[in-house]
C-alpha cells in the first residue's frame, strides 16, 4: 500500500522488537495510543510469538478485514481530496456497526494517511495495521509512519536492496493479511498506485479476495478498469501499467473485481465494501 510520497543492508534474523512511536518519526494524536512497532524478519515469521499474539488480538476485534492497496500519487488536488475524503467510508463502516479491521502499508502518506484520519474521527474504534519495510521508515529511514495506526510491522528482508527497499516487504505483508482474514471475509480496495500495486493485485488474485477498484484514482487502479472495460487509456503511465497488467493477467478472474467510481464518496465506498465482504461469505 504506497505512494510516491514514501518516496538496509541490516540484517537482523528473526530478533523482534518492540518500540514506542516516537522512536519511529511520529508522535500519536491527542487521544490515542501510541502504535505498537513491531520489527520482524521476512524469514519465516510465523515463528514469532510476538507476531502471532497481535494476529489473535486483532482477529479478536474483527469480523472482517479490508485491505488497502495504492496512493494518491499524480492526482490533480481536486481528486486527491475526493480520494482523501472517500475513506471516511471506513469510519461509516464501523459507526454502522461492522466490527472491521484494516490493514495498508503504514506510511504517513496518500490513502494510508487517510485510513487513519479515519481510524481516529472514528474514536480509534478499529485496528489499522500499517506493513513497510524496515529500511525505509525510522529509525533506519526517514518515510515516517502514521501516527493514527494501532500497529506497524517493519519487515527486514535479507535479499531487499539497500536503497530502495520498497516492495521488499510485500511477500510477508500478504501472508499477514492471510493470517488475519483465514476464514473471515476480506476485500481489497485499490486506489491509484504503481508497480507495486499491480503485485499487490496479483497477490490478491491468487488469495482469490475480492478487490474494489476507485475508478478515476489515476495510474494502476485505471490501467485495471480500462482492461475490464476493455478501453485504451490516453494518459501515457496508465497505458504502460495496463500493459503490464494484461501481460501478467491480472484481470483473469474478472468475478473479483467491483468498480466504484472517485465520485460516490464515502458513502458509496462504504456500500461497496458492504456488498464485497457478503459477497466474500457467499464465496466461502
Amino acid at each position: 500500500m504506497r505512494t510516491t510520497l514514501m518516496s538496509r543492508h541490516m540484517v537482523l534474523g528473526p530478533a523482534l522488537f518492540l518500540v514506542a512511536q516516537t522512536v519511529c518519526g511520529a508522535q500519536p494524536r491527542r487521544g490515542a495510543s501510541a502504535p505498537v512497532v513491531l520489527q520482524i524478519s521476512s524469514v519465516a515469521p510465523d515463528t514469532n510469538q510476538r507476531l502471532s499474539a497481535i494476529v489473535s488480538e486483532i482477529r479478536s476485534q474483527a469480523d472482517a478485514f479490508v485491505f488497502l492497496s495504492g496512493g494518491a500519487s499524480r492526482m490533480q488536488e481536486l481528486h486527491q481530496r475526493q480520494l482523501v475524503a472517500m475513506f471516511q467510508g471506513l469510519r461509516l463502516l464501523v459507526n454502522g456497526g461492522q466490527r472491521i479491521a484494516v490493514g495498508d502499508g503504514g506510511t504517513q502518506a496518500g490513502i494510508m494517511e487517510a485510513a487513519g484520519q479515519a481510524r481516529r474521527d472514528s474514536g480509534y474504534a478499529f485496528p489499522l495495521i500499517g506493513v513497510a519495510p524496515a529500511n525505509e521508515i525510522p529509525p533506519i529511514g526517514k518515510t515516517p509512519v502514521d501516527p493514527n495506526h494501532s500497529h506497524i510491522v517493519a519487515v527486514v528482508n535479507p535479499s531487499a536492496p539497500a536503497q530502495d527497499s520498497w516492495g521488499s516487504e510485500t511477500d510477508t505483508m500478504y501472508w499477514l493479511f492471510a493470517k488475519l482474514a483465514e476464514g473471515r471475509p476480506s476485500v481489497t480496495i485499490v486506489a491509484n498506485g504503481g508497480g507495486i500495486t499491480l503485485a499487490e493485485v496479483e497477490a490478491n488474485v491468487r488469495a482469490g479476495r475480492r478487490m474494489i477498484l476507485i475508478k478515476g484514482s489515476g495510474r494502476a487502479a485505471d490501467a485495471l478498469v480500462s482492461l475490464l472495460e476493455g478501453t485504451r487509456p490516453s494518459e501515457p503511465e496508465v497505458l504502460n501499467l495496463r500493459e503490464r497488467a494484461e501481460k501478467a493477467a491480472l484481470t483473469r478472474r474478472p468475478e473479483l473485481f467491483e468498480m466504484v467510481a472517485l465520485q460516490a464518496g464515502a458513502e458509496g465506498l462504504r456500500d461497496a465494501v458492504i456488498s464485497a465482504l457478503s459477497g466474500a461469505k457467499r464465496d466461502r
